[in-house]
């Protein structure tokens, strides 16, 4: 008989069984899992055995712990289905913290399967121990953790835990959840046998949609003023169907570029820090899904007199961004633009659309204007890259000034294109890793634009084996935090080159070769054109690296506006 692993008291116990581990892989196949990223360690031999076995899943190696995290989360952000992460017991477990908090805000439904050392080896100075349970707090749905033991009745709790965890994944909203699995020793099987017997599978229940069409007919003909805002979201019915909603019942459609919507007011960054905000200030404000980016948008709406505000949202956490809200719709928005088309149109408030659609198209001309006298700056050359991305493409954007640069290019990307970015939490640790998942999981090109900060800080998204060529790197390297300059109080710190633009001088042309990517770079104006039409020739993945002058930078976006 195998060596025992023992408690402090001693008392032996069976080599762990590899079979549940399986019929866990099995059921999460059943339920519509298809990628698995695994870190290497031991504690978790069964889970990686059991998941590596299962025909069906795509099972990738990731040795860095939080860029495999971010990776699982591109990839259950691009398909829509829930992702594994699987890790060994200690700091492995902690790492995975950043993607499981923006999968939570960003409402991605990522299964979290930690291995553990037993209960009672847990703070004895054991190896690679420490306290996993609820590890992440609030930033998951659910927690479970399974027994060490396996008996009949810890197999049957562990088949119901399971089944739980899924299905509170897949539900709305969706979002994270931990499994914590303690494993005693020996657990690595020597032989692997096919499974016995299959858990059954327990369905998700099923909720009940329902809009209240009195009460919105009842705001529509007391509101004149009305604004419809979409914030982040990918859902192609909301894309398409957004602005039919607004023209029939006289809404004016805003929406950022992460919302992904077609018909909207695009240029609205431009125009509303220097607009008369009285008049556009609506009545009747519906919002819907996640997070605004525009800052002025934002500002307007918080301190505007709006007397009644619906969210559209199937959440049921009193998320009130505007300060606002008199009523929760906890409907996915694509069922309410569904059920509220059905009614009559209704009369609309010419004046105030025409306040909206006059700033508009101001705005279309002046940045025309802006953009017709060339300048050398990461924000010119980005539009020149825009107008150039192929239709139905895929851009992933860095947060930080990469976000607000796009935000403030609507007008010059192509309307088939999708846009993504972590705004769950808004942090630059894990953009690349995400574009990475997503890339791994579509045909179509993800191109990934982020600064140089960003991607020195998630350069290990490219340690690993599984690179695809649909991956297209852009770099805005202005040697800093640039976003610190854009704002007055950093700025004015005798700490700010250090502590706040963070100055660096490093490259990614040793990186690109390291990893196997086409590297290309634009130093100066005269060649953009060329490198720029090399990059989108590239059948390869690769990165175009766009090294700019920090103040000219930050002087050329404030001309902006």
């Amino acid at each position: 008989m195998a060596k025992f692993e023992g408690t402090p008291n001693r008392v032996p116990f069976f080599m762990t069984r590899l079979e549940p581990f399986q019929q866990l892989a099995r059921l999460c196949l059943h339920k519509g899992v298809e990628n698995v990223i695994i870190c290497p360690g031991s504690r978790n031999a069964a889970l990686t055995v059991a998941f590596t076995q299962q025909k069906g899943l795509n099972c990738y190696s990731i040795s860095d712990e939080r860029s495999a995290g971010y990776i699982a989360l591109g990839m259950a952000l691009q398909t829509g289905k829930t992702s594994i992460i699987i890790c060994t017991s200690g700091t492995a477990a902690l790492n995975f913290a950043p993607a499981v908090a923006e999968a939570y805000f960003q409402e991605i439904p990522l299964l979290v399967l930690t291995a553990d050392r037993p209960p009672e080896w847990v703070h004895q100075y054991d190896g690679q121990t420490i306290f996993q349970e609820n590890l992440y707090g609030k930033h998951v749905k659910n927690t479970f953790s399974w027994s060490p033991n396996q008996n009949i009745e810890d197999i049957e709790a562990a088949a119901k835990i399971s089944n739980d965890a899924l299905n509170s994944c897949q539900s709305q909203p969706l979002g994270p959840v931990h499994i914590n699995i303690p494993i005693r020793e020996p657990f690595y099987p020597e032989t692997v046998n096919d499974i016995q017997e299959e858990w059954g599978i327990i369905e998700q229940k099923e909720t009940t949609q329902t809009v209240d069409l009195a009460s919105f007919k009842s705001a529509l003909e007391k509101y004149p003023k009305r604004l419809l805002v979409i914030g982040q979201q990918h859902n192609e019915y909301v894309k398409s169907r957004a602005k039919d909603f607004a023209e029939k019942f006289g809404f004016v459609l805003v929406a950022d570029n992460i919302a992904n919507t077609d018909g909207a007011i695009q240029n609205h960054d431009q125009f509303l820090k220097n607009a008369e905000k009285n008049v556009l200030v609506p009545d009747f404000l519906i919002s819907t899904d996640m997070s605004v980016i525009s800052k002025s948008l934002k500002l307007m709406l918080r301190n505007g007199d709006i007397k009644e505000h619906w969210h559209i949202q199937e959440n049921p956490a009193f998320i009130d961004p505007f300060r606002s809200l008199t009523k929760k719709v906890e409907v996915e928005p694509q069922y309410f633009l569904k059920q509220v088309s059905e009614s009559s149109a209704v009369e609309i408030d010419v004046a105030y659309q025409k306040a909206w659609n006059d700033l508009e198209n101001r705005a279309t001309e002046a940045m025309n204007t802006f953009f017709s006298k060339p300048v050398f700056s990461e924000f010119h050359i980005l539009k020149t890259i825009l107008e150039q991305i192929p239709a139905h493409s895929i851009i992933h954007s860095g947060n930080s000034m990469s976000i607000r640069y796009l935000n403030a290019l609507q007008a010059y990307t192509d309307p088939s294109l999708l846009l993504y970015c972590n705004r769950g939490t808004s942090g630059i640790d894990g953009s690349l890793s995400t574009a990475v998942g997503q890339a791994l999981a579509t045909d179509k090109t993800v191109y990934c634009i982020l600064g140089d900060l960003s991607f020195q800080y998630d350069k290990n998204a490219l340690w690993n084996r599984y690179l695809p060529n649909n991956l297209k790197i852009i770099i805005l390297n202005n040697a800093g935090g640039i976003i610190f300059k854009m704002i007055d109080g950093p700025k004015k710190q005798d700490a700010f080159q250090d502590f706040f633009r963070t100055e660096q001088p490093n490259k990614a042309d040793l990186l690109a070769q390291e990893y196997g990517l086409v590297y290309l770079s634009i130093k100066d104006e005269s060649q953009v054109e060329s490198s720029v039409s090399e990059f989108f020739q590239m059948k390869e993945k690769c990165i175009l690296e766009i090294f700019t002058d920090y103040d000219n930078n930050v002087k050329a976006f404030k001309a902006f506006f």
